[in-house]
């Protein structure tokens, strides 16, 4: 009974973790998910969580940085996939934002985005891992140390994992913690005298990943 226990928690680890698990094949991936399920035993009936420390646990046995990385991105990968639908931008909303003073607009993010930061170009194994990868989508290993920024979003019911240049990434993580929209493109001023703010806010509109704004109001 115990051992048909710990084969389920195996399987929803590898659910949750399938590029992981094809990375490094099923006899190590099973050797990595039942060294986590002894340290890590199951606390709830909810499966959905169980998983979420395996990037932590990884990094806990010194396991090479291209596993953790790869793990911190699945797991992202899964929560946006389980997060509850947003509703999209309002025509209202996004009108807003065009014409208010920018020194009062702040940007939300929709629940089923995710910003996140990686040393090395990850997303390229991640996406070399699809079913649906093509020879095109082959990676030369080991990856080069490059700072990476990302954005996990879901469209149509599909996991999206977008790169972006790094100045660019800096912008949108300053946007997701609340800063006004003119104190962001005067950051991405100092960052790059020719950055193109009106651009990047066009890919977010066009990756659904902006689910309104709000507008300071007068005192």
């Amino acid at each position: 009974y115990r051992g048909l226990i710990r084969n389920n928690f195996v399987q929803v680890l590898r659910i949750t973790y399938p590029g992981l698990h094809r990375f490094v094949g099923a006899c190590y991936f099973s050797v990595l998910a039942r060294g986590y399920i002894k340290h890590y035993p199951s606390t709830s009936g909810d499966l959905f969580l169980y998983g979420r420390h395996l990037p932590a646990w990884l990094q806990r046995i010194e396991a090479p940085p291209l596993l953790v990385e790869l793990a911190r991105l699945e797991w992202a990968c899964h929560e946006v996939h389980q997060a509850a639908d947003s509703s999209p931008l309002a025509s209202e909303q996004l009108q807003a934002m065009v014409s208010e003073d920018p020194s009062r607009v702040t940007i939300q993010f929709h629940q089923t985005a995710r910003l996140l930061s990686f040393p090395l170009p990850v997303h390229r194994v991640w996406l070399a891992l699809q079913p649906d990868a093509s020879s095109a989508d082959v990676v030369d290993l080991p990856l080069p140390e490059e700072e990476t920024g990302l954005i996990v979003a879901r469209s149509d019911g599909k996991v999206q994992v977008t790169p972006l240049p790094w100045p660019d990434y800096r912008v949108v993580a300053a946007l997701s913690h609340g800063t006004d929209v003119a104190s962001i493109e005067q950051m991405a001023l100092e960052y790059e005298p020719e950055f193109d703010f009106a651009k990047l806010m066009t890919t977010l509109l066009s990756l659904q990943v902006i689910a309104g704004c709000s507008i300071e109001e007068d005192l």
